[in-house]
């Protein structure tokens, strides 16, 4: 065994968003070693947590086999395990891994040559660019936005791969591609591959922390956690939170509490979800100076929305209010976010009895959904069709909806 002298970042991205704690995991190793070789095996956390801070970096092979399957990967080299390297090694691979990912099928003409050089006015065209581009995620969905996203991720890679630049500039570049890997990866999400989007946030979570963005690294795991959308999801969410920490712009942590609060909603805990939304009220109300461009959307009526869609998801009776003072001067043109909104409502709506209103919103929602290459209002659509007495013309209706026409779908 090697000794290392980094935290081993691809090691521990697979097993939190497995959610798993070091200790869980040691246990599966355990069995998964006996179940292999008949023979009972001493992995306890620490041993994990060697790996995982880079003490290990090539286990015996029953472990790296064990690791191997239980964290999915196709190798050794893809949860960070080398057999004497260097970090500089190590670092090469992990780079290559992340630009290999891109693979995934873009079309070469939406890729143009790179400059011979990269420099300051270089990187802000892209961003410029880049920041143009998502805006229009207000408007369509992520069927139709996904390889326009995809595009930019790729063309930013094409840059570091073949261009030459500085060390200032080649973070820069880093840090941007970081960005633009979890919008593709959000546009894949709202499509429906959630797959697609996984990879995507995990090819973030690299970038980030090779960039040295410790902001960027916390909102892919907590993009993760959302996407993901079942108990795991709750200490996904709790380890980006932990990793953010206290001294993060209040923005950014106001974003990824109003995510905590949605992941415990899914599995039920509603005084968790209620804590975790006064943390992202109280972030909101401070003073912000450095917002990340990345988090500036989360203002308080975005926060008013989620408070409601997660109450909604709770059937807590408290629900409906924020959500309609929030819709009352939503735009209809931002179709998609407003079906998935105006499904939370009428979900609420049947919690307090208002059966007539809870058919009516839907109704409109399901008119909304229908225009975006989306697949969340329908799928929440579904949820709130299914709690509906004597809603079966709805139903069918909300069953046979398609999203609109995409490129990629």
């Amino acid at each position: 065994m090697e000794s290392g002298c980094c935290v081993n970042e691809l090691f521990r991205s697979r097993r939190l968003a497995k959610g798993w704690t070091q200790a869980e995991l040691a246990v599966l190793v355990c069995r998964e070693i006996e179940f292999a070789t008949g023979r009972s095996a001493g992995i306890d956390a620490q041993a994990i947590s060697r790996i995982e801070c880079g003490d290990t970096s090539w286990p015996r092979l029953a472990t790296r086999r064990a690791l191997v399957a239980l964290l999915d990967a196709g190798s050794e080299s893809e949860i960070g395990l080398y057999p004497k390297r260097t970090l500089r090694d190590a670092e090469k691979d992990n780079a290559t891994k992340r630009r290999d990912f891109l693979a995934i099928g873009v079309t070469a003409a939406l890729v143009t040559p790179p400059p011979s050089r990269v420099g300051d006015t270089e990187v802000l065209r892209a961003r410029e660019r880049f920041g143009r581009l998502q805006e229009l995620d207000n408007f369509l969905g992520g069927g139709d936005t996904y390889r326009l996203y995809l595009a930019e991720l790729t063309q930013t890679e094409t840059m570091l791969q073949r261009s030459s630049y500085s060390p200032a500039i080649g973070r820069a570049l880093t840090l941007l591609a970081g960005e633009q890997a979890q919008q593709s990866g959000w546009a894949a999400f709202d499509a429906g591959h959630r797959q697609e989007a996984l990879g995507l946030y995990e090819y973030s979570r690299r970038a980030a922390d090779e960039a040295g963005s410790p902001e960027l690294a916390a909102n892919a795991l907590i993009h993760i956690a959302y996407a993901i959308g079942d108990r795991r999801s709750v200490q996904a969410a709790d380890a980006a939170c932990t990793a953010l920490g206290t001294d993060a712009s209040a923005t950014v942590r106001a974003l990824l509490e109003s995510r905590r609060a949605w992941s415990r909603a899914v599995v039920g805990d509603g005084p968790g979800a209620d804590r975790a939304l006064e943390a992202a009220r109280s972030a909101l109300e401070e003073d912000d100076p450095r917002p990340a461009a990345w988090a500036a959307w989360m203002t308080p009526r975005e926060l008013d929305i989620m408070t409601g869609r997660v109450r909604a998801l709770l059937h807590d009776p408290r629900a409906a209010a924020p959500l309609e003072q929030a819709l009352a001067s939503y735009p209809d043109h931002w179709a998609r976010d407003k079906a998935l909104y105006l499904a939370a409502l009428a979900d609420s709506q049947l919690t307090i009895g208002d059966t007539d209103a809870a058919t009516a919103t839907a109704e409109r929602a399901l008119t909304l959904a229908a225009t975006v290459a989306s697949v969340r209002p329908l799928a929440r659509l579904a949820q709130v069709a299914h709690r509906m007495p004597d809603a079966g013309a709805l139903q069918a209706r909300v069953a046979a909806a398609r999203p609109s026409t995409s490129l990629w779908l």
